[in-house]
């Protein structure tokens, strides 16, 4: 349902009309209001004033019980119009006297409603009804006859009474005089005020309306008249005018609505003049953003085979570290020259592939980002002109929310426009799988120290059994030939190197949400920052010098999910005379150091179930001393969550692949502090 349209000089008019009638009506109820409370009070005041002088002369007639003399008492006010009876009673109330402005006339008192006193008598409404008449209002005043009402009089207006001859007067109450007043030409009064008040007040509002059309004629049909010259401006006439004579406000406004169309005029003059240019400039740039397309898709090439090579390099670890030890072990067994020969060339090869994995993982890790001091709104731009041609042509729509007053922060524009690249384009597949009207919202916000960057569509959404799984390497729901899962995994690694989060949140069907976390650096703080980013070098270990003996038989555990690991490390031990135990896991690993006691505990820092860092807390929670004993092994010492964690333990760890001189050689070091 449309509401319909109300134009200003009707709002004007409605607005001004009930002011007037709201005004009018207020102070005519005030002031009726006042009169009726006046009108009460002097018919209050008259019905005691009656009632008391009756009670004062009817004295002597109620003690004598002269009926003749009590009436012409009665009679006597009833020339008022607005004394409707009068009443004399005895002491037990029975009628002595009484006088009737009607015949006929009865009286129902309203005890519910008394008239409110302050003098001397009761006072209370009452009905009066006349036969064939309505009722009417009426007000019954009370007062009683008194044996010194005289005295009581005198002293009234100022008279000393006599004194008695034992200092006192009683007073005993002999009757009551009754008044009754009738309330109909008081209200009959009120009433024609009323019908008065009320149409002064119609006659105000209507001449307040004639006043209020006239001023609407004069002020509100020069803004019509502009806001028709509006809408055939926006049509695209921009020779359209406004007349105007008057030297008012009003004046001035056309006179600048027109000023306004003229300078329209002169701009859209200039950018015709520009649109030829434009168009050559148009020409020359898409060529230099072809190139630049081209360079970016090549940057994303090798950021993927970076994360290739960096995800086999570290699977490879394992494997090797498994041939490297077999070797080393057959090559101390006694066996014959052939196959020794054969021996120390799989021990030199497995050697070989160990500096080419750690030279693998060199190139794969980030490298120091190009930081400088620039906003992310801008990166974000930009990133959406890249993308704005194919969203047009596929119908989708695009939104941005970009707070204004965002914070600068250090960081690598190529980098995080590869980031929010990859999330426009996830976003545009996500959609277009959905086969509904597309729409894709870009939010940024500074929160708790924070830049937060949400991209959020409609698409498809993600499965929650897929969705920790998004930011794994090759990992990807899409057909063969339409995507390489590398693409979140780049994002992760970029985000992650400007110390950053990246998350996302998402409802299968609905639609999904990516959320980018930077942290805000100042200027200042850009050497820190940068140099936190920068990853160590991984560079092969020197030949090991032969370790030094270990005497005794020691209790070693060995904890690892890699078998060939396991029997390497439990062979090479075992021949060095060592008792050693295995674990093929966290959890039964930690169950037999509770169970028993060891002087060396080797373990993987990355398992699945419990890892080694939780390994290492839970002992350390019941056993600090042997948690020092703990000798780690890992492939990825250039996480951040590794270094962070070896530095915060403290304990030696040993780089996968390692050789078996290296372990007896870390076994040998950590026995040592021991005895020390």
């Amino acid at each position: 349902m449309t509401l319909p349209r109300f134009g200003l000089g009707l709002k004007f008019i409605v607005l001004v009309s009930l002011l007037i009638l709201i005004t009018s009506f207020g102070l005519s109820r005030v002031f009726l209001s006042h009169l009726e409370k006046e009108e009460a009070d002097n018919q209050r005041t008259l019905g005691l004033t009656l009632a008391r002088n009756l009670a004062y002369n009817a004295e002597l007639g109620v003690l004598t019980r002269n009926r003749e003399m009590l009436a012409d008492l009665c009679r006597g006010p009833m020339h008022d119009t607005e004394v409707a009876y009068l009443r004399v009673l005895g002491a037990s109330g029975e009628l002595l006297a009484s006088a009737d402005a009607e015949a006929g006339l009865q009286i129902t008192a309203d005890p519910d409603a008394p008239a409110p006193g302050g003098m001397l008598g009761d006072a209370v409404r009452v009905s009066i009804r006349i036969p064939n008449r309505e009722p009417l209002d009426g007000l019954e005043v009370r007062v009683p006859v008194t044996t010194t009402g005289r005295e009581q009089r005198n002293a009234e207006v100022g008279f000393l009474l006599e004194a008695s001859e034992d200092g006192s007067r009683r007073r005993e109450t002999i009757g009551t005089a009754v008044v009754g007043l009738s309330l109909a030409t008081t209200q009959a009064e009120i009433a024609a005020l009323r019908n008065t008040f009320g149409g002064v007040t119609a006659a105000v509002v209507i001449f307040g309306v004639l006043m209020t059309v006239l001023i609407v004629q004069v002020v509100v049909k020069p803004v019509k008249q502009m806001v028709a010259a509006t809408r055939r401006i926006a049509l695209g006439n921009l020779d359209e005018k406004v007349e105007t004579s008057s030297r008012d406000e009003l004046g001035e406004l056309g006179r600048s609505f027109n000023r306004m169309t003229e300078n329209l005029r002169a701009s859209r003059f200039a950018l015709e003049s520009y649109s030829a240019d434009l168009e050559e400039k148009v020409r020359q740039r898409t060529a230099e953003l072809e190139r630049a397309q081209g360079q970016l898709i090549q940057a994303e090439k090798m950021s993927a085979m970076g994360e290739l090579v960096s995800g086999v390099a570290h699977e490879l670890n394992n494997p090797l570290a498994g041939i490297l030890g077999y070797s080393q072990l057959l090559l101390g067994a006694p066996v014959e020259e052939k196959a020794r020969r054969g021996l120390d060339r799989i021990n030199r090869e497995a050697e070989r592939c160990r500096r080419i994995v750690q030279n693998l993982q060199v190139f794969a890790r980030k490298h120091k980002p190009q930081k400088n001091y620039i906003g992310i709104n801008g990166i974000l731009e930009s990133t959406l002109e890249l993308r704005a041609y194919q969203m047009q042509v596929d119908n989708i729509q695009v939104s941005t929310r970009l707070q204004p007053d965002l914070p600068m922060t250090m960081a690598d524009f190529h980098q995080l426009q590869q980031v929010f690249m990859n999330l426009l384009v996830n976003a545009h597949h996500a959609v277009k799988e959905a086969n509904r009207p597309g729409r894709i919202e870009i939010r940024t916000e500074a929160r708790d120290g924070k830049l937060l960057v949400h991209v959020q569509d409609n698409g498809c959404g993600i499965a929650p059994e897929n969705l920790n799984k998004i930011f794994d390497p090759f990992f990807t729901t899409k057909e063969v030939g339409q995507g390489t899962g590398l693409g979140l995994s780049i994002c992760y690694g970029i985000v992650h190197e400007h110390r950053g989060r990246i998350g996302a949140q998402s409802q299968e069907g609905s639609g999904t949400t990516f959320t980018v976390e930077l942290p805000i650096l100042a200027d200042a703080e850009s050497a820190e920052a940068v140099a936190e980013s920068r990853p160590e070098a991984v560079v092969a270990p020197a030949a090991a010098a032969p370790a030094p003996a270990v005497t005794g038989r020691r209790n070693i555990l060995v904890i690892d999910d890699e078998e060939s690991i396991v029997d390497v490390l439990h062979q090479a031990l075992q021949t060095d005379g060592h008792r050693v135990d295995t674990a093929g896991n966290g959890n039964v690993g930690l169950r037999k150091i509770r169970q028993g006691s060891y002087d060396v505990i080797i373990s993987d820092l990355k398992m699945p179930g419990m890892s080694g860092m939780d390994l290492y807390d839970s002992v350390h929670r019941f056993a600090p001393e042997m948690a020092r004993r703990i000798i780690f092994s890992t492939g990825d010492v250039a996480s951040h969550d590794t270094r962070a964690f070896l530095e915060r333990s403290g304990n030696r760890y040993l780089q996968k692949p390692f050789d078996l001189e290296t372990i007896r050689h870390v076994i040998a070091d950590v026995l040592a502090e021991r005895v020390n």
